[in-house]
């Protein structure tokens, strides 16, 4: 048992003291074995976790959305920003997903409630002759919203509603 413990601590996954009566006390640190203290995934907005929340499986979503649906919920669900964009033409490049797979996943996601259309991003590109592009900016509707960025705003949720044309289904 002491060599797993001291090769978890030359891994910098644990710490070791010597606690009351010469017994080890384990710390556990970090799982990327940085030697910071541990926190549970997803507490940090900075960690590279997200957490599907208990709705997801609640109210039957598992089984409710198709792959296409599932794979750009989780896609949207990485980007950890209350709104963002998902360009379809980068999807396989970025994820291995097809434009097309994409785009039948968003809209799955949209007329379910759970994707919104909020604004639209212009940007620069030698792709149109106006040099000009644009692309959909989108949101999570709770319960999807992304943990510790909160939930809409008053007025967020009134923009989502005007620019969707519906509110968004509980």
């Amino acid at each position: 048992m002491s060599r797993a413990w001291k090769v978890l601590k030359e891994l910098q996954l644990i710490s070791r003291a010597r606690g009351e009566g010469g017994k080890s006390t384990i710390t556990k640190l970090h799982e990327d074995g940085s030697g910071r203290p541990y926190t549970s995934p997803g507490e940090n907005l900075g960690d590279p976790y997200f957490q599907l929340p208990y709705e997801y499986w609640d109210k039957g979503w598992h089984n409710a959305l198709s792959l296409p649906g599932k794979a750009m919920l989780l896609i949207a669900l990485n980007q950890r920003k209350l709104e963002f964009t998902l360009p379809q033409e980068r999807m396989f490049e970025w994820y291995g997903i097809s434009a097309d797979s994409a785009g039948k996943g968003i809209s799955e996601l949209q007329k379910h409630g759970i994707l919104v259309h909020v604004d639209d991003e212009w940007f620069d590109t030698l792709k149109t002759r106006s040099g000009r592009g644009s692309r959909h900016v989108y949101s999570l509707w709770p319960p999807f919203t992304p943990r510790a960025l909160g939930e809409p705003t008053t007025d967020e949720k009134a923009a989502t509603e005007v620019s969707s044309g519906t509110a968004p289904k509980e």
